[in-house]
């Protein structure tokens, strides 16, 4: 009986526990509201006696809720957040259902105005946490809205996304203003989570890869970049050949300056650019075939006619070297052809006098009949006095 006893004991003692507990915590919460209702409110006390609302029981409702709200009026953005997510909104009773949509709405609202000022002041830290803020704001709302279960609350949640996707778009693009790469990466892969073609997402992740020497993505975001544009700034071409470079694939590098030359055709820059990795790879045929493109869309400019006789010249000079006199011929006389037209436009370019000077000399080293070389030479010598003169007088170009 002594045993039975002490068991009924213990197990009364257990009943009337419970409850005490509860009742406890109902009193931290109703002194907490009551702490936040005076004027000024006590922040501090009614937030100590939530804390240990909490500390007794993690999940209860009210107690998040309202510990969020403190923190909202204090500027806690990041805790308000964090209790806000650990409450259940379709548990609140009506009055703070309103006031918790209504704080919301009103941080979508002042954070989004807050962060296009502070953009176009140039203060792009600052339009980025309150991008982020609005962002954050808006997808908590919308997580409560759905979770009512009722259709005008999930179309209201709808409504919210375009505006919310904005949102990511403008923290990325502030984020990358102030060289935050790590938070634009986030915003604007975030949104591409939901519209994987959005131009602006993908042309601001070219910054970030770039920068991070992400040249696999970096790829990826040039080409969609590329893909999604009516017109392709030339710069994402460039950007897009460092890529192929990073990863070592000069194939594609190739590629990417001739889908440039494409676009831009007269853009001297791109001829000459790969005229010259053609010309590295050994390849001065198709060095010359890429700046005989470039003269047929530019035919008076001057560089690509400089670049076609230096390029047919060191090409006569490997054939010579390699006994093939003919193909040496053929390059030398390209040279001379391409040094003329040069001259003719520019009479005293310093460059295209000692180029053609050069081609009269190669073809005089594989001339065979003496008259005819001798008239090479003569012309090679002709041509080194005039451009010794071009200098001395300071007349050359």
């Amino acid at each position: 009986m002594l045993f039975k006893k002490i068991c009924i004991n213990v197990l009364f003692g257990f009943t009337l526990l419970m409850p005490l507990a509860t009742y406890a915590q109902k009193i931290e919460l109703r002194s907490a509201k009551i702490y936040i209702r005076e004027t000024p409110p006590k922040w501090d006390r009614a937030s100590a006696l939530l804390e240990t609302a909490l500390q007794k029981d993690p999940g209860n409702n009210e107690a998040h809720y309202l510990l969020g709200l403190i923190n909202y009026y204090r500027g806690n953005f990041g805790e308000m957040f964090k209790h806000w997510e650990a409450s259940t909104f379709k548990d609140l009773d009506r009055k703070n259902k309103n006031q918790y949509k209504d704080t919301l709405n009103s941080m979508v609202r002042g954070n989004y105005a807050r962060g296009k000022q502070s953009y176009e002041k140039g203060e792009f830290t600052e339009a980025t946490n309150y991008y982020q803020t609005t962002v954050k704001a808006t997808s908590l709302l919308q997580k409560a809205l759905h979770s009512t279960g009722k259709k005008k609350d999930a179309k209201t949640a709808l409504e919210l996304e375009p505006a919310k996707q904005q949102g990511y778009l403008y923290w990325g693009y502030a984020a990358l203003g102030a060289s935050d790469f790590d938070n634009a990466r986030i915003a604007l892969e975030k949104l591409l989570e939901v519209d994987p073609n959005k131009f602006e997402a993908w042309d601001g992740l070219i910054n970030v890869y770039y920068t991070s020497e992400s040249w696999a993505k970096l790829i990826e975001a040039c080409n969609k970049v590329i893909e999604l544009s009516e017109k392709t700034d030339l710069n994402t071409y460039l950007i897009l050949r460092n890529a192929y470079f990073g990863t070592g694939d000069t194939t594609n590098v190739v590629t990417t300056y001739e889908r440039a030359i494409e676009e831009f055709p007269g853009e001297q820059s791109l001829y000459v650019d790969l005229s010259s990795l053609h010309d590295s790879r050994k390849n001065q045929d198709k060095a010359i075939e890429v700046l005989e493109k470039g003269n047929g869309a530019l035919p008076e400019n001057i560089e690509l006619l400089k670049y076609l006789g230096i390029t047919y010249y060191n090409k006569g000079l490997a054939a010579r070297d390699a006994s093939d006199n003919e193909s040496a011929s053929l390059a030398f006389h390209g040279a001379v052809s391409n040094m003329e037209k040069l001259l003719l436009l520019q009479p005293k370019n310093i460059d295209g006098t000692d180029i053609l000077s050069d081609a009269y000399y190669g073809l005089a080293s594989i001339e065979t009949v003496a008259a005819q070389k001798e008239i090479f030479s003569s012309k090679g010598q002709e041509l080194q006095k005039a451009k010794l003169d071009l200098i001395t007088s300071g007349e050359g170009i």
